[in-house]
């Protein structure tokens, strides 16, 4: 039962993360397609968000299906 939990409380937060991720490819998007100046200060910002959240991405992806050495 509560390995059921953890598993569960494991795939809200993937979902989460993904969604977080989304948002942020999202601004980056919209920052690029403006054909204007691009703030840098800003682009580095949600870059480093980006690296950020796939970086948490994996490890929650680990725990989940964690790899089998054979």
């Amino acid at each position: 039962m509560n390995n059921q939990n953890n598993m569960n409380k494991l795939y809200q937060q993937l979902c989460e993360l993904k969604l977080e991720e989304r948002r942020v490819c999202s601004d980056i998007r919209h920052l690029v397609s403006k054909n204007k100046t691009i703030d840098f200060f800003q682009a580095k910002q949600l870059n480093s968000q980006r690296t950020g959240i796939k970086s948490k991405i994996k490890s929650v992806e680990a725990s989940i299906m964690p790899n089998i050495i054979a």
